[in-house]
């Protein structure tokens, strides 16, 4: 666990022995958290969201929910470390962690890490909580930030130049993203196989919609999309601000229909869950269904069904998806990087290959 004290020795005496190169003032030791690729296999990490998480904390919004646009976490742990904790199917490389406190003119780098693997949490010591320690700044200078120093005015800042993090990261989409424990007719529960998947299909609709290639055939469309059978034309300009002003998703599990959704609720079947990848059996038709009943669209209309008025928001969502997937645009546009089908975990048998 990386919380534990083990890990926590670990990392102190890694530290000491990594950068004791480092030219500080005097004998006052490197703050500097550095992890490498070859601590992944040491205990470093622990993971999210694996098929033996419990449902205490699968639907907890404050364990396991995060901002579209902010997958990877850094926050402050009993007041003396940083737990950082990435959402995503994919890893990122050379991410660094930089810190400033009130009245210091530059930031200084807490942590830097060689490799973050997906859904994967570390809890790194930040050393100035012991004792006086040295840090190296933006511009290369090195400065001693004291022990009297308080943890609560610091403020981190991300940086990493890894491509699949900064596509990620560039999402005009600000939807808080979590797991629901719904209940009732249709409704089973959402397993971490699936809430694995959940995180894909999030992170490739909210790149999808902050594409300028999206927001072209949108409005392309205009006058061709309906709110209702009375042909009354959706305004695509509050479509599109309807996106980004949605506040929340909360992916559910369904059984019986392929997926039940309005507000807040986004509940999807499992099949949905496995196949919306180019490389497996390229249907979307149902995400982006219950998404325009997210946005407060109804069955009347060509929002969610055509109602015999032409291809409307979902025959144009989907397939800008599968083309994105196809020339792997998305994020995570092939079902290899989670290979849920072959997850024992899983409702339908049939399901795994």
């Amino acid at each position: 666990m990386c919380g534990s004290k083990s890990a926590e020795k670990y990392l102190l005496c890694f530290l000491c022995v990594g950068f004791c190169v480092l030219n500080c003032f005097g004998s006052v030791a490197p703050g500097l958290v550095h992890i490498t690729e070859r601590d992944g296999d040491s205990g470093v990490y622990r993971f999210i969201l694996q098929d033996d998480e419990s449902d205490r904390l699968l639907f907890n919004r404050e364990e396991r929910g995060f901002y579209v646009n902010e997958p990877l976490q850094v926050t402050l742990v009993r007041k003396k470390m940083l737990r950082v904790r990435f959402y995503s199917p994919r890893p990122v490389k050379n991410l660094v962690i930089w810190g400033k406190w009130k009245g210091m003119p530059e930031q200084v780098k807490l942590a830097e890490f060689e490799r973050i693997p997906a859904f994967s949490e570390c809890t790194v010591p930040l050393l100035f909580t012991r004792s006086d320690v040295c840090y190296e700044t933006r511009s290369g200078n090195q400065v001693v930030v004291a022990k009297s120093r308080h943890v609560s005015d610091l403020e981190t800042e991300i940086e990493c130049a890894d491509p699949y993090y900064c596509k990620i990261v560039s999402s005009k989409c600000r939807w808080h993203v979590s797991f629901g424990a719904y209940q009732g007719k249709h409704w089973t529960p959402l397993l971490p196989a699936h809430a694995r998947e959940a995180v894909a299909i999030a992170l490739n609709l909210s790149y999808l919609f902050s594409t300028e290639e999206f927001m072209r055939e949108l409005f392309t469309a205009e006058g061709r999309l309906y709110a209702d059978n009375n042909h009354t034309q959706v305004n695509v300009e509050k479509l599109y601000r309807q996106i980004f002003e949605l506040p929340a998703l909360v992916y559910g599990h369904v059984t019986g229909v392929n997926g039940l959704g309005g507000g807040s609720v986004f509940g999807l079947a499992e099949w949905c869950y496995l196949e919306h990848y180019a490389d497996d059996n390229c249907v979307t038709r149902t995400i982006f269904h219950e998404f325009a009943h997210c946005l407060g669209y109804n069955h009347t209309g060509n929002m969610t069904y055509e109602n015999g008025l032409g291809k409307g928001w979902v025959a144009l969502c989907s397939a800008l998806y599968t083309k994105m997937s196809v020339n792997e645009e998305l994020p995570v546009y092939s079902r290899r990087f989670l290979s849920t089908r072959g997850c024992p975990y899983l409702y339908s048998v049939s399901a795994s290959l």
